[in-house]
């Protein structure tokens, strides 16, 4: 006669146990539509059963953990077509390609170098014939080095930016008109920036010019160490 009361408090107490067991938590529809989205673009691909499974698994991790952070997959991987590509050549590849990609770091790159340059110039002038340098101090004076270095790498990196692309690359005409117009902006900009007054505008001895010099070349060795540059003017 106690048999029954006991099963019947075992029972109670299992469904009060799944009650309380927390539920698995579920893709949003924005994200399950991206994993269906990947799954149709990963069966296109070349990629074997076990690479397909393993990249779906780790994909839908990461965006299940992404959620609780309001995180969408868009935000993660970008398009299904680009977390295909990072699957597939690996994230390294694709990170190091939108970095050689990226106008500003190329735009700092080649200030840099021609910060390097006109400096390691002036230094050696300074040295041979610095009657040169103190004759005519504008475009040797310390801002007028920044500011045509920071245009010029600025015009660089547009350059490289619109002729690198191997999408949209223009046509040959196209490109030597762009070339022309950015090396006549250049040398206006180099020009002015030589009229500046001293008093903003200073010269530097050997060793400022030598240790500017040294500065630049070893920032730009650094980040095109960082971001894994390739190509460029030097």
């Amino acid at each position: 006669m106690t048999e029954e009361p006991r099963n019947e408090g075992k029972q109670s107490s299992s469904v009060a146990h799944h009650e309380n067991e927390p539920k698995k938590q579920e893709l949003t529809k924005r994200n399950a539509d991206f994993m269906y989205r990947l799954r149709k673009e990963l069966k296109e691909s070349k990629l074997n059963d076990e690479q397909r499974s393993e990249a779906l698994i780790d994909t839908e991790t990461r965006l299940l953990e992404a959620q609780k952070t309001g995180k969408t997959a868009k935000q993660l991987f970008g398009t299904p077509t680009q977390r295909l590509n990072e699957i597939v050549e690996g994230p390294k590849k694709v990170k190091i390609e939108a970095q050689n990609n990226n106008m500003w770091i190329r735009a700092l790159d080649n200030g840099l170098i021609f910060a390097a340059l006109f400096a390691a110039m002036y230094a050696i002038m300074m040295l041979i014939e610095p009657k040169t340098i103190t004759s005519t101090p504008g475009p040797s004076g310390l801002l007028a080095i920044i500011l045509t270095s920071a245009v010029g790498g600025i015009g660089m990196g547009y350059i490289y930016k619109v002729l690198g692309s191997s999408k949209k690359r223009p046509s040959v005409w196209k490109q030597a008109g762009i070339v022309v117009i950015a090396v006549v902006l250049w040398i206006i900009f180099y020009t002015s920036f030589g009229m500046l007054p001293p008093v903003i505008n200073p010269t530097l001895p050997f060793y400022g010019y030598a240790i500017l010099a040294v500065a630049a070349f070893g920032g730009r060795w650094y980040l095109r160490r960082k971001f894994h540059i390739v190509g460029g003017i030097f």
